[in-house]
């Protein structure tokens, strides 16, 4: 069906609640404007429009006034005094107006007439200095001069304010920060907890923060001595938390949600956003790979794969799907991580794998306008890399290789002689080349600003950021920059009707050389010490048959992919009663990518200065351009209201995504100016275009609705009901529920006598259903092949065919998931979260064996059947006092994966799916250690079944599983998994005065880890050995780490458990340590925060892996780009 089709003919829901949203709200945005009526408004709003029309200011006590309501008419009254009668007669108070320009207020009693008297004796004070103290007026005008007289018209009067902060015990708090509202006057308590103010309105409010303090307003009201009591910030009971379309408090949760704060993520200093992940949430595994610029970002699951195929979770920033390494760390306001079927089902076909909410920073309701810069640079080296052997070693040890397997030695001794008395002084001619020092240059740097602005009143409020990182890698032409806009901003339009306009453009340019870093590092890896990699005129080596690493990283030429997105976020909130709320959003988001990959010849020349190789042979340009949009519409209505102690709150709303791409590649060969690679100056011979489109929809209604009885029995059910395009007619969409309760135990009255120890106690259990449906873009139709030709007349003639078969019946993979969950609280510090789940994922999409006869691809059928069943514990214990604060957190996590059921497919390969085994399981041999001399009997016959090939004593011994006396491929089997097991992240942070130093450490506890071919296996194909090599097999060593060296035998270099290894680890991910300078230094030149930190990241690891290979990529053959480790100084400054 036609996307647009598509679309039309599913629209119809969302049209109507549209309409429904504009009936609710056509209201205010078209009734007449009626004359102005006297409307009920509170008392004080009446003092400050009196105070605006007629230019006086008041003074009261505050006590009196409060939530008393007047009737109002501001065009009613054409002097003071009639205003005043007016409104005071409602509320029963007296006034008496004193210099034309001060308003006493007080009630006629006799202590009110007291109060009256003192005021009338403050206000003759006033009048009277004006004229003896002409300097301190002056300066009491320009300060009120530079406010306007909407923040000045309730500041009646100004005092000389002193206080003390002391905590719930009386103890002084330093350090304590305290704003005056609406200025930028500031202070800071003193050793003893003390302040104090001069010249500040007498209804001042003062804005009062401390770090593991609740932060308060504080109402001066005529006060000159105030005592302030900070309670302690447990962010537990009362905590809200982003939840799917909407938020709720943490304590009425059902779901197994984990958050995490933007500021505490944003002291990690990682090039991708994906990283402030790992370790950090349980059941949460972020698994880094490489290090290189731009592309080391994490890949991410959440509770184990679910699928086959796509099993990345759903990442939504501020509602709109996005790449999480777009946005900037320093911009992130919080994380939420939905793990289960409650938490997720309200996204429906998109959340089988979890789902994680990004929330970008706003601006809060205030009218001070803050400005804050982070900056930090940092200096980058390799975590982990093999030592190879030298030249000499080289050949010695190639030598024994040959000899080992009955061929005479490469190289003689007197060439060894030879060269060893000329490599100093003859470079060129005898090589000592150290390739991973050549190409791994060891000058990588990272560094990064964030510049952002927000503020604003109530009624129109922004948030703005510029972010700039730049990293330059530790191999010669791999850098990457980005650049970030982002703006946040909040209107209030009408009463109850609000506005949200949002903007995130961001710029991705990443280059490295074209034929790719894990090719330079393959090669660095393999070519021995005896080959050149640059002569001494700075000609290029010929390193490995031509293949110069060196050589193509520097001077082969680059590829450059220039990436720039943009996103908008544009919505309308409206609000008509307290009890219902209506939002519609709509956010485009377009994609582009303008990729160059210029490959350039080079030549290569050999010891004697002759030439060589020149590889390619022509210089080769590959231009591709693409680009995406992505709209998507989306509403929602929410009604919640409390009947007694019964809370129930039900939400609906719709949703509409539609994807459109294209993209168009070029290629030419041939040119003439290799300094000039643009497509069309490549030679026309060879040349080729290509290009593509694809587009897909989907269309969802959903709801939830939540109750609660006196938040202490808890009930949540979810449904989404999904249309995509992806999926014949008949199939098209499919229901996804999910249902959760909860009960918190310790709101029971038989608890009463506990609560003083456990604060919080809740049990809570889920279900539902979810689904997956990025599985392609057409999987139910055939494909048709443009690019077939074949022979007609002699000619070789285009056409056309289909290369595959179709299943109109393919339908959503579907995942079930429950979880139990435990929530408990103890002594307001320490916090306990357990859960455990168990989820299986039906009709997994298979391409079914069919015969070879049909001459066509498998389609994908619906078949297979996945299971992850696990366990969660999150544990958080915080202590605070007056000068030391501290805050240690662990989580810990395993989660087993199981294939159900394939329908008896299976295949080789070094990792495969079985059923009965974890996906991507390691299959190869068992060996049983190495074959000793004692083995063959006295006429040279080994006891056991035969190997593979050429074998001898210092060989590999594998297990014969079939017992048929032979080792082949019948004798393969799964040996382990790949998928990380016992998963833990560790934190610590602490303050005291002015230091704070935080660590976090992370790890898995249990992995298997596979290193081979050249990666680790000696003289592999002809290359070179490893240092740790050197622990090899000989008859004197028997019990090596490693077999003997044979030269080109096929034996050792199966995949078998022999080259697998224990691929557990603990790291250091983070350590800081800074010093904020003390807030009394600070405030008088502008500062609010001024702070300077060194940090460390990935600084060590524990762990017994193969020498020279990081932990986290511990499958594969080595040749991936090393991660890094960084060491950088920072400074965050907020004025």
């Amino acid at each position: 069906m036609k996307l647009e089709l598509f679309l039309r003919k599913k629209s119809r829901i969302g049209i109507l609640l549209c309409a429904i949203f504009l009936m609710v709200y056509q209201g205010p945005l078209h009734a007449d404007t009626p004359k102005a009526e006297a409307e009920e408004i509170l008392l004080e709003e009446a003092f400050q429009l009196i105070g605006q029309k007629f230019g006086v200011f008041f003074n009261y006590d505050q006590v009196m006034v409060n939530n008393v309501s007047v009737l109002y008419d501001e065009e009613e009254h054409e002097t003071l005094d009639a205003a005043l009668d007016d409104v005071l007669g409602q509320a029963d108070l007296k006034f008496q107006i004193f210099d034309k320009q001060y308003v006493a207020v007080y009630r006629d009693t006799e202590e009110g007439v007291e109060s009256l008297k003192k005021m009338i004796v403050h206000f003759q004070s006033i009048v009277d200095k004006k004229e003896l103290e002409h300097k301190r007026k002056s300066r009491l005008v320009d300060r009120l001069g530079g406010h306007s007289f909407d923040e000045l018209h309730l500041k009646r009067l100004v005092l000389n304010v002193t206080g003390r902060v002391v905590d719930t015990n009386g103890e002084p708090l330093i350090g304590v920060n305290i704003l005056v509202k609406g200025s930028n006057l500031g202070t800071a308590t003193d050793v003893d907890g003390r302040f104090s103010f001069s010249d500040i309105a007498d209804q001042a409010i003062l804005l009062v923060s401390y770090i593991g303090y609740r932060s308060q307003e504080v109402a001066v009201n005529g006060q000159t001595s105030l005592t302030i009591v900070m309670q302690e910030d447990v962010k537990t009971l009362d905590e809200v938390v982003v939840v799917g379309y909407g938020t709720q408090k943490k304590v009425n949760l059902t779901g197994a949600i984990s958050t995490l704060d933007g500021d505490d993520l944003a002291r990690r200093q990682v090039g991708q956003s994906s990283m402030l992940l790992q370790g950090v949430a349980p059941g949460v595994v972020v698994t880094q790979r490489f290090g290189q610029p731009g592309k080391d970002g994490g890949a991410i699951s959440i509770r184990g794969k679910t699928t086959l195929g796509n099993s990345n979770p759903l990442i939504l920033v501020d509602g709109v799907e996005r790449n999480i390494n777009s946005v900037d760390p320093s911009s992130i306001e919080s994380i939420s991580v939905l793990k289960d079927a409650a938490s997720s089902a309200i996204y429906g076909s998109r959340a089988s794998a979890g789902v994680i909410l990004v929330t970008t920073k706003r601006a809060k309701d205030s009218d001070r306008v803050t400005v804050s810069y982070n900056s930090y640079f940092g200096k980058q080296t390799p975590i982990d890399l093999p030592d190879m052997v030298g030249a000499i070693d080289h050949m010695l040890l190639t030598n024994e290789a040959y000899v080992n397997t009955g061929r005479s030695q490469l190289y003689s001794d007197d060439f060894i002689e030879e060269y060893r008395n000329n490599m100093a002084t003859n470079p060129d001619k005898y090589p000592n080349t150290d390739w991973y020092d050549e190409v791994l240059t060891g000058n990588g740097y990272m560094q990064n600003h964030f510049l952002s602005f927000s503020g604003g009143t109530k009624s129109a409020r922004f948030s703005a950021s510029l972010g700039y990182l730049d990293q330059n890698g530790i191999m010669e032409n791999t850098n990457y920059k980005r650049y970030t806009f982002d703006i946040n901003s909040d209107l209030v339009l009408a009463k109850g009707l609000s506005a949200k306009l949002d903007a995130h453009i961001v710029q991705n340019d990443i280059v490295d050389p074209t034929r790719g870093t894990s090719a330079a590092i393959h090669w660095a890896g393999r070519i021995p010490a005896n080959q050149g990699g640059r002569l001494s005129d700075g000609s290029w080596g010929e390193g490995w048959n031509g293949d110069n690493p060196i050589a193509f990283t520097r001077d082969g030429g680059l590829r450059k992919s220039h990436s720039p997105t943009a996103v908008l976020n544009l919505g309308l909130i409206y609000d008509p009663k307290d009890w219902l709320s209506m939002n519609f959003y709509y956010s485009p988001h377009y994609w582009q990518s303008n990729t160059s990959a210029f490959n350039k010849s080079i030549q290569t020349y050999g010891g004697d200065g002759s030439l060589s190789y020149k590889t390619p042979q022509r210089s080769t340009n590959n231009t591709r351009h693409s680009r995406s949009l992505t709209n998507n519409l989306r509403g929602t209505v929410t009604l919640s209201e409390t009947f007694g102690s019964h809370n129930i709150s039900f939400l609906a709303g719709y949703q509409q995504e539609d994807f459109r791409s294209d993209d168009f590649s070029g290629y030419r060969e041939k040119y003439a100016f290799p300094d000039y690679p643009v497509l069309s100056s490549g030679g026309e011979e060879n040349q080729r275009a290509s290009g593509g489109a694809s587009e897909w929809a989907l269309q969802s209604v959903f709801g939830r609705l939540n109750y609660n009885f006196n938040e202490k029995y808890l009930l949540e059910g979810n449904f989404r009901y999904d249309g995509s395009s992806r999926f014949a007619k008949g199939n098209k969409w499919g229901v996804f529920p999910s249902f959760s309760a909860g009960w918190r135990i310790s709101e029971e009255s038989f608890f009463e006598s506990a609560k003083d120890v456990v604060d919080n106690l809740k049990i809570r259990a889920s279900w539902g259903k979810l689904g997956n449906q990025r599985i392609g873009t057409y999987p139910f139709s055939s494909d048709i092949n443009l690019g077939l030709s074949y022979v007609f007349n002699n000619q070789i003639v285009d056409g056309a065919g289909i290369t595959s078969l179709a299943n109109r019946e393919i339908s959503w993979e579907t995942t079930t998931a429950s979880n139990l969950g435990l929530d408990v609280t103890v002594f307001n510090r320490f916090n306990l979260v357990a859960e455990y789940f168990y989820k299986v994922t039906d009709d997994i999409l298979l391409a079914l064996d069919i015969p070879l006869t049909v001459g066509l691809s498998a389609p994908d059928q619906n078949a297979g059947k996945v299971e992850n069943r696990g366990w969660e514990l999150g544990l958080n214990y915080g202590q605070w006092d007056k000068e030391f604060k501290y805050e240690i957190g662990f989580n810990l996590s395993d989660v087993k994966n199981k294939i159900l059921d394939l329908k008896g497919i299976t295949r080789s390969g070094t990792t495969v799916n079985h059923e009965g085994h974890e996906m991507h399981s390691i299959y190869g041999l068992e060996a049983a250690g190495l074959i000793q001399e004692s083995d063959f009997d006295s006429e040279g016959n080994y006891n056991g079944p035969q190997q593979y090939g050429a074998f001898g004593a210092g060989d590999i011994k594998y297990v014969d599983q079939n017992g048929d006396g032979v080792i082949d491929a019948n004798d393969y089997k799964i040996i382990g998994g790949t998928i990380p097991r016992l998963t833990f992240g560790l934190n610590f942070n602490a303050e005291y005065r002015d230091f704070d130093f935080s660590i976090f450490l992370q790890g898995v506890g249990k992995a298997n880890g596979l290193i081979r071919n050249q990666g680790i296996m000696p003289f592999f194909l002809g290359g070179t050995v490893q240092e740790q090599h050197k622990d090899r097999w000989t008859p004197d060593n028997i019990n090596s780490t490693f077999p003997r060296f044979a030269f080109n035998e096929t034996n050792n270099e199966k995949v078998s458990s022999f080259w697998m290894k224990n691929a557990a680890y603990g790291r250091v991910k983070n350590v800081q340590l800074g010093y904020s300078i003390p807030p009394s230094l600070l405030f008088n030149g502008g500062f609010q925060k001024l702070r300077v930190y060194f940090s460390g990241q990935n600084i060590f690891t524990l762990e017994n892996f193969w020498d020279g290979y990081d932990v986290e990529a511990p499958v594969g053959s080595g040749g991936y780009y090393p991660q890094v480790k960084t060491y950088s100084f920072g400074i965050d400054i907020r004025f």
